[in-house]
């Protein structure tokens, strides 16, 4: 039988790792990441998928323990990411930057689970995919011909980079909490920045999950000091931040004023 299933999703650069590494926390979550992005089940879903095409995907997924990305066991043993303690799972759990064109597919099957949808301040979010080695500058992606579209990272299907796309998918994750209120979750990664604890035991009440001592304790860490991993979630509150300083002024202006035009000033806060 297939567990209830927790999705946490955001744009690029906007908190899912360690969003997704508080959810990790409960012992009785089996978490992967990115999925639809592995070898092993890359691109398995599309809008027209069946109730029973994703529900042998999460099953699939339960059972793929051996999958040393989808477990990201290289973050772990770097101290990027924590080692949690586990015990048998009641609920499978995975985290996503991509392909949000399949979140109103999740949302209206009959199948048992919740979606978190974590959206970061525009300004935060390209600040941080634009001072990305890996991301941004490995890719040859260029500021000033990439930071609205995101072309230069999008070589597949489900891919979201670039401020059209934080707008547009904020937009959708306006409406799908609207549509969907007992089935998805949005939070701002500014409140769980500034209240974590507050903002996480909300999230696991929203979701089914039980809060643990193993939970709280992670939070606690979580700011407690700084990795320098840029995958990290271990990371000082700063960050939060850094783009009003390290951001270039002209394109702040930009971000801000269109953000604004589209009616999503709450998520400039």
């Amino acid at each position: 039988m297939t567990l209830k299933t927790v999705i946490v999703t955001g744009m690029p650069r906007s908190g899912t790792s360690w969003l997704g590494q508080i959810i990790n926390s409960n012992p009785c979550v089996a978490f992967r990441t990115e999925p639809l992005f592995s070898y092993r089940f890359k691109n398995r879903l599309q809008p027209g998928s069946t109730d029973g095409d994703i529900a042998r995907f999460f099953e699939e997924l339960l059972a793929a323990e051996d999958d040393d990305f989808l477990m990201q066991r290289h973050h772990v043993a770097s101290g990027a990411y924590p080692q949690f303690a586990k015990q048998a799972p009641t609920c499978l759990a995975y985290k996503t930057s991509r392909h949000h064109e399949l979140l109103e597919r999740f949302l209206s099957s009959a199948l048992d689970l919740h979606i978190i949808g974590i959206v970061r301040h525009p300004c935060g979010a390209i600040n941080s995919w634009i001072h990305s080695e890996k991301e941004f500058h490995n890719k040859g992606c260029s500021v000033d011909r990439d930071w609205r579209t995101g072309a230069c990272r999008k070589d597949g299907v489900g891919e979201y980079w670039g401020f059209d796309d934080w707008l547009a998918v904020t937009a959708l994750f306006l409406r799908l909490a609207e549509a969907y209120p007992e089935r998805f979750t949005l939070i701002r990664y500014s409140d769980l920045v500034a209240r974590p604890e507050a903002t996480a035991r909300d999230l696991f009440d929203r979701a089914g999950l039980e809060w643990t001592e193993q939970t709280e304790g992670f939070l606690s860490a979580a700011h407690g000091h700084h990795h320098d991993d840029p995958y990290a979630v271990f990371k000082d509150k700063s960050v939060n931040e850094r783009w009003q300083t390290e951001l270039d002024p002209h394109l702040i202006r930009q971000i801000l004023e269109q953000t604004r035009a589209m009616g999503l000033t709450q998520f400039l806060e």
